[in-house]
């Protein structure tokens, strides 16, 4: 008789049942609050890339026919993203060189442009502490020191890429613009946007790619003339594999072209710390490549240098 008295008011016991309550509520909100907060980074992340690419298509439209004095004898109308220019750059021998890889890639010209788009996405780079380690909500808003400072400049060298497609939204690009100095002139900026908020950038909620996605995401150009030395003169074959590689970006061609893209940043070796793995796993980190376009006529003079 005791132990059913006993038993009864067990089963009438509401006491904790608020903590309980809590335990099944409080991840839900958690998760929501931290995916809104992380989709809202990324939205501004978004309007400084849009605002970046209209600065370098301003600076763009005014260094490419700029006179040649400015830029150690580069010739007009012309840049090189990734090579030295047409006189003038990348000398002074080790020093040069070291300055360089620092600098970034490309011509005088390049460079001067690539900066004007780097300058409203300094904000938006990652600390130090993320390589090889998942920071915490208080640490993803922190800047100091010089190590953080540093690696963001080096960061924004590498994750910054700026194009000159023949079109708004083609992936072919201009480095050699005819010496027109009307032409209208489309530039676009790629951003390599680090998500840091922690656990909702993981999976299932997809809203960031990890470096297995960027490898398989690898610019198709690349894996054409890899597979094409391999197996050269099987295009059917061939044709047969990048119809399924591109049927499995179906819906993330904006991933694809993005990575394609980041060849013409200031110094793609600057994203591998970024992209190393963290805890066993492949690419800790997560990404979002930015994209943004800016379309101006180019204010050269009607005169030749």
């Amino acid at each position: 008789m005791m132990n059913f008295i006993r038993n009864n008011r067990l089963h009438k016991d509401e006491k904790g049942a608020v903590y309980a309550e809590f335990l099944i509520a409080f991840p839900i909100m958690l998760m929501t609050f931290l995916t809104i907060l992380q989709l809202s980074m990324i939205y501004a992340a978004k309007l400084g890339t849009r605002s970046a690419a209209v600065r370098a298509g301003r600076a763009a439209v005014v260094v490419i026919p700029d006179d040649p004095a400015r830029y150690g004898g580069e010739q007009p109308y012309r840049v090189n993203q990734v090579g030295g220019g047409g006189g003038g750059g990348g000398g002074g021998g080790a020093l040069g060189s070291v300055m360089s890889f620092l600098t970034g890639r490309g011509s005088t010209r390049m460079k001067n442009i690539r900066a004007a788009a780097a300058f409203p996405l300094a904000g938006f780079a990652p600390r130090a502490g993320s390589i090889g380690d998942e920071l915490s909500l208080a640490d993803t808003y922190k800047r100091e020191g010089f190590a953080d400072f540093a690696y963001a400049a080096l960061y924004q060298v590498g994750s910054t890429s700026v194009t000159f497609p023949r079109a708004p939204g083609d992936m072919t690009f201009l480095q050699n613009f005819g010496g027109n100095p009307r032409q209208m002139l489309t530039t676009r900026v790629s951003y390599f946007y680090q998500c840091s908020m922690p656990i909702v950038t993981r999976d299932p909620w997809d809203m960031c790619h990890g470096a297995l996605d960027m490898v398989m995401a690898a610019p198709s150009a690349i894996i054409e003339g890899a597979v094409g030395t391999v197996i050269d003169g099987l295009d059917t074959l061939r044709e047969l594999g990048f119809d399924t590689y591109r049927s499995w970006l179906v819906g993330r061609e904006d991933l694809a072209n993005g990575v394609e893209e980041m060849q013409f940043s200031g110094n793609p070796l600057f994203l591998i710390p970024a992209l190393l793995p963290r805890g066993g796993s492949l690419g800790g980190n997560r990404f979002v490549i930015l994209r943004a376009e800016a379309s101006m006529p180019l204010q050269g003079a009607e005169y030749t240098y």
